[in-house]
């Protein structure tokens, strides 16, 4: 029974032989005057000779070594993607000799290109413009560069003579599931010399990495699947407590304080009693969003129960994530009225939500999730639709009576469900 990584070692080794042969066979008079153009616009320091074909074998080769291995090794979360970069830097590095790499995501809903070793961490308005340059040229057309080929043209010539990275190679990696897009760019310069990027090398090394690429994109897509709740799109509470715990552990050891909030909808068990299937899925599917967007990317967003929700806030102070947590119910509150028929006889659903500040103390998850729940509890006592831990903190405007009156006392209280 081969594993996946097998298989893709296989598909790799199969492509990379395929590719060989057709290059062998495809050598025709025509190309060998193509080459010997190509060779005549190399500079004076350029090699003369042609790269011998086992060095196209022996490179591929050992790039798919060198990636099996890492496959092997235990990779999670945003730094794979930094680690991933780590292997193309290393790869380009022995088989080009380039002394500077950089590697970018390319996400249409960004101006800037992302290096993949920022992976996880907030975006930056800093970075190559994705629209403008010889990077934007590439990530635009999905068209590789190479210094010295003649196949480009003059202007592109000339754009990259405008530019100031000097890049020599510069390869698009595209999405195999979706002709057409490039959601890759690998840059190399300072090579030892730039008359090693013939066509076959080119189009040997750059669809291997495109391949270790599009293997590692899928493998994160597969691992956030599984610990998504399908409902609502965030953590689930098994993997919430897993990432979380990390988290914590990391905000501790920088000594950075932490916030936990949880909310609270009331009245979600009336939508199952009176047929509102629909409304209360779209609620729960609008909840998760709204929630999620108003949180930052190295924040942690779970759903702990059927009908709780719960944030973990890094490097925030309890007045800030207070103001944060506000900001956050306004936006599920707004989501919970624009999602119709959530009116029933018993009244309409409502929304609680609970803070709890590790300040100086450093409690353990457990501690601090207890204090953010017995809060909402505070806070459904007193009538109020937020309420922290530090009970002498003045109330704000979202510490005020829901807006369909008081709650009547003889009302049931929903049962939560476990979300998983």
């Amino acid at each position: 029974m081969f594993t996946p990584d097998t298989v893709l070692l296989l598909g790799l080794a199969l492509i990379l032989a395929l590719g060989l042969g057709a290059l062998r066979f495809a050598r025709r008079p025509q190309q060998k005057r193509g080459q010997e153009q190509f060779a005549a616009q190399r500079p004076a320091g350029c090699l003369a000779q042609k790269v011998p074909d086992p060095f196209f074998a022996a490179a591929g080769q050992r790039i798919c070594t060198a990636f099996h291995a890492w496959l092997a090794e235990e990779h999670e979360g945003p730094d794979v993607w930094a680690s991933f970069d780590q292997l193309i830097r290393e790869a380009l590095g022995a088989h080009l000799g380039a002394t500077r790499v950089r590697c970018f995501h390319v996400q249409p809903d960004r101006d800037v290109l992302q290096t993949i070793h920022h992976t996880g961490k907030l975006p930056t308005s800093s970075g190559p413009s994705m629209r403008e340059g010889l990077l934007g040229h590439v990530a635009t057309t999905g068209k590789e560069y190479a210094v010295h080929d003649p196949s480009h043209g003059p202007l592109l010539d000339d754009l990259a003579a405008q530019a100031e990275d000097g890049w020599d190679w510069i390869w698009p990696v595209r999405e195999s599931r979706r002709a057409g897009t490039t959601i890759g760019i690998i840059a190399a310069a300072q090579l030892r010399d730039a008359a090693i990027l013939t066509p076959e090398l080119r189009q040997t090394v750059g669809p291997l990495l495109s391949l270790c690429w599009q293997h590692v994109a899928s493998r994160e897509r597969l691992h956030i699947v599984q610990r998504t709740d399908q409902a609502s799109g965030v953590l689930t509470r098994s993997d919430f407590f897993a990432v979380a715990h990390d988290a914590l552990r990391d905000s501790y050891a920088a000594n950075e304080p932490v916030v936990v909030a949880v909310l609270v909808l009331e009245g979600l068990r009336r939508l199952d009693d009176t047929r509102c299937w629909r409304e209360r899925d779209a609620l729960i599917e609008r909840l998760g969003q709204q929630v999620a967007r108003r949180t930052r990317s190295d924040d942690v967003v779970g759903r702990f129960a059927d009908d709780r929700f719960v944030v973990l806030l890094r490097r925030l102070d309890s007045g800030l994530g207070r103001l944060i947590a506000e900001k956050i119910l306004a936006a599920a509150e707004s989501a919970a009225a624009d999602v119709a028929q959530l009116e029933t006889r018993d009244g309409r659903v409502r929304l609680r939500m609970g803070l709890a500040g590790s300040g100086f103390a450093q409690p353990a998850l457990q501690n601090l999730l207890g204090a953010a729940f017995d809060a909402v509890e505070r806070a459904r006592k007193e009538n109020i639709t937020l309420a922290s831990d530090l009970e002498s903190h003045p109330p704000s405007a979202f510490s005020r009576q829901p807006e369909n009156g008081p709650r009547d006392p003889g009302a049931r209280r929903d049962d939560p469900k476990a979300a998983s």
